[in-house]
């Protein structure tokens, strides 16, 4: 990554801390991001012609 722009470093190591920040996360809030990933994806699927449906789980409570 030597040769890489400044900015273009920056970014790469800020994708590799979140995705490390994620994958610690407890299993029921990796569950509670992919919904939330399934019903911000829907809209766009349904535009094109997709039957969608977006997993029905309560929030957590903590």
């Amino acid at each position: 990554m030597d040769d890489l722009n400044p900015e273009i470093t920056r970014l790469l190591r800020a994708k590799e801390a979140r995705r490390h920040r994620l994958a610690r996360l407890p299993f029921p809030e990796k569950v509670q991001a992919v919904i939330q990933m399934q019903r911000m994806a829907a809209p766009l699927l349904r535009s094109r012609g997709h039957a969608v449906r977006a997993w029905q789980l309560e929030p957590l409570t903590s």
